[in-house]
């Protein structure tokens, strides 16, 4: 099954470039065509990673993590 997911999200991901590059491209959009891709591949990558049942950490926990230093500061100031 997880073989069937990863190429559906291949599939998807080349009819969206095949749709959307041509078009970029012939308005000069190149900044736009930089931004899609790099979106465009984490989100692949990040599809194929979650098929394959690999654990990937919450954004959320890691912004928590970097402002837990902060958290006793700011309990101190609103009491």
């Amino acid at each position: 099954m997880g073989i069937v997911v990863i190429l559906l999200v291949l599939v998807f991901s080349i009819v969206l470039c095949v749709i959307e590059i041509p078009k970029m491209l012939q308005d000069r959009q190149y900044r736009e065509l930089w931004t899609f891709s790099i979106l465009l591949g984490l989100g692949t990558i990040l599809a194929i990673l979650k098929s394959l049942n690999v654990d990937i950490p919450n954004p959320s926990d890691f912004i928590a993590w970097v402002y837990s230093p902060v958290e006793g500061v700011m309990k101190g100031l609103l009491k």
